[in-house]
This record gives structure tokens, sequence and C-alpha cells, in this order.
């Protein structure tokens, strides 16, 4: 196991992230899907596997795990928390953003995060969704499923109509006790993450002010909308590209996205 430091960053509105890393080398800062972060088990695979020869970075985003969450919530205020861990490296950074994750990354970097290149898997947006209309009736669905207590209910839609699982599979969490609890104790901020997403639409306007080297890549066995997403988000964004790999789903191998980064880094040169 490799070591790990922890530690905590301020935000811009005074709300207390908690920070991992772990290894040494260019930093890269991880944000994860919705049910990704610190120290979940999916995530500890990544960090194990980029940690061999970069100083990988984690954090708890607001309103999870052990970080702070100071009210009301905003996509601007999740964007000063991404520009304040960035900031709090004092090195040249690489971001990743996986799944939901790729709306922070791109939202913090519009913002003026200081990042010099991005890796983005698969965001699930939806290239059909109009990307003008502002279209935040599923957020709000899961805002009221949570102020009724059924949180449950909210991480079954979210599931389905976000990340489009099949309702068998879903069905079938239930049946793993560790996992459903874990899916449950996050299911309060799934809204913020469909707002996160611009209603799942691409936001055009926040892509268009990205002035990085951006890899978007996406996989050959993932749902067959997941593809067109990921070009539609390249399209949007000057200068990035789109790459497709063989034999990989939506939540890829540590291994590849290892191998991805070092295409983000011979685009930084």
């Amino acid at each position: 196991m490799l070591a790990q430091v922890d530690r905590t960053v301020v935000s811009a509105d005074g709300t207390v992230l908690s920070v991992s890393e772990a290894g040494t080398g260019r930093a890269v800062v991880i944000v994860g899907g919705a049910f990704d972060h610190r120290g979940t088990p999916y995530l500890d695979r990544v960090v194990q596997a980029l940690a061999t020869d970069h100083r990988v970075v984690t954090y708890d985003r607001r309103g999870r795990g052990s970080s702070g969450d100071t009210t009301p919530w905003s996509i601007e205020r999740e964007a000063d928390d991404f520009r304040a861990v960035t900031e709090s490296i004092q090195s040249p950074v690489t971001a990743l953003g996986i799944c939901v994750g790729v709306g922070v990354v791109l939202h913090g970097i519009a913002a003026g995060a200081p990042v010099d290149g991005a890796l983005l898997w698969e965001p699930p947006y939806r290239a059909s969704v109009d990307p003008h209309a502002e279209d935040v009736v599923f957020a709000d669905l899961l805002d009221e499923h949570i102020a009724s207590g059924r949180r449950g209910a909210a991480v079954r839609a979210f599931l389905a109509q976000v990340l489009d699982v099949p309702m068998g599979q879903i069905a079938g969490l239930r049946l793993k006790p560790t996992l459903w609890r874990a899916l449950l104790a996050d299911a309060h901020v799934l809204a913020r993450d469909v707002r996160m997403l611009n209603g799942l639409a691409i936001p055009e306007r926040a892509l268009a002010s990205v002035g990085v080297p951006v890899l978007v890549a996406s996989g050959t066995d993932s749902p067959n909308w997941m593809g067109p997403a990921a070009r539609a988000a390249a399209e949007a964004i000057p200068g990035s590209e789109h790459t497709v790999v063989p034999g990989q789903g939506h939540v890829p191998d540590p291994d590849a996205l290892h191998g991805l980064l070092a295409q983000v880094r011979t685009a930084q040169h």
C-alpha cells in the first residue's frame, strides 16, 4: 500500500475540503463519478495505478465524505473547490475527470483553476439534448425524493436516467448491502451532479472557454450513447481530441487511464 498524505484545503467560501495524495511525480487531480470519491474502492484502484509515477491527489467534494458543505450549493462553489485544491499543489497539474467528475473539472478549468491539461473519461452528457435548454426538472425530482426520505428512489432514478443502468442491475445492487449503503450515503448530492452536468446537455459556453489541451476518451464496451456524447464534448472544447479505447466500458481499467494520461502529457509539450 502506498503511503498516503491526508490534509485539508479551505475553499473560497470557507468550506473545509478533505484531501489525500499518494505517489510522486507530475501532479494529477482526480474527480471521480457520483459515487467515487476519496477512499472508495474504484478510486483507490485508480490511485494505486497512477501513483507509480504521479503525485495523485483526490478530494471529497463538498457534501461528500468528510468534507464540509456550506449552503447554498452552486456550480460556482464547486468550481471554487476544484480551484482551491489545484492551487494547493503549487506545481503543474493535470486533471482527470471520470463520468460526472468531468463537469467539475470543466467548470473548474473555465473558472481559472491552474490546470495545464485534462483527461476526461465518458462525460455522461446527451449529445441529443438541447444545449440551450436549462432542464432542471429531473434534478428537482431527486431533491423531492430526498426531502421525502426516499434516498433509495433517488439513487435508482439517478442510475437509470443519468447512467442508463438497466433496472435489473439496479435491483441487484440491493442484494449487496455494503455497496447499497454506500450508494445511499451520497443520495442527497445527486441532484447537484445533474445540475453540474447542465441537465445532461453539453455546456457549450463553459466548454468553449477551456484553453488547455484536453483528451476526451470513451470505451467500445460502454452504452452506445456515450461515444457520441464524448465526441460532441470534444467538438465543443477548442483544440481537444476524442479517442476510443478498445475493450473498455464506463468503469475503465485504471491502467487504461494511466496510458491515456501519457497522451495528455505529450500534448502538453
